[in-house]
């Protein structure tokens, strides 16, 4: 069973040594280095998108009323007067407005994202341990396809174990049974299981 489980969470003796010690092999490094730098370039892209869809649809929707209306005064008044000015000041006013508070709002969301990004790496070895207890719980998720409603129920598989909660694969369960009391042995950020071992 054990060897089961080096293979599902990819670790040998020489990692489960070093992670009784507090201690990452070269290797485990190595692959948290990977993971972190994936994660904060998938967040640096997900920033640069909303940037450039939030950015462009807010230009386009304050912009172009604007544009509008001033051509339009100007084609009409065909020069610039003071009553042509007068006339746009309640719309640069309106525009101005809403550009202060949909920016503010963009501010919000990529400073949140960006913060994600820039989240400090924390590679301590923690260690958790208890008995091991298998939950399928239900979420409400938004629904990313373009048919059917907003949001959809998935199931999410969990693993609680010494009064910590986390995500697993389905596999661990057909290598690990329920009740049984194991020490696992992972990563904060970016998350992940070093290794595990069971308790005698």
């Amino acid at each position: 069973m054990t060897e089961s489980l080096e293979q599902v969470l990819n670790f040998d003796e020489a990692d489960l040594a070093s992670n009784r010690l507090n201690q990452l092999t070269q290797k485990q490094k190595n692959e948290l280095a990977e993971k972190a730098k994936s994660h904060k370039s998938f967040n640096t892209i997900i920033g640069v998108i909303i940037t450039v869809v939030f950015g462009g649809a807010l230009l386009t929707g304050i912009g172009a009323p604007i544009l509008a209306t001033v051509g339009g005064s100007l084609l009409e008044s065909g020069e610039v007067t003071t009553e042509a000015l007068i006339a746009l000041i309640p719309i640069i006013c309106m525009a101005v407005f809403f550009l202060v508070i949909f920016g503010g709002v963009l501010l919000v969301v990529l400073k949140f994202v960006f913060d994600r990004a820039n989240k400090k790496v924390d590679t301590t070895v923690r260690r958790v341990e208890g008995i091991v207890n298998f939950i399928w719980v239900e979420r409400r998720e938004r629904n990313t396809s373009k048919t059917g409603p907003t949001y959809k129920t998935v199931r999410v598989l969990e693993m609680r174990i010494g009064g910590e909660t986390f995500n697993v694969n389905n596999e661990l369960p057909n290598v690990i049974n329920q009740g049984e009391e194991w020490i696992f042995y992972y990563t904060y950020h970016p998350f992940k299981f070093l290794s595990a071992e069971k308790m005698k």
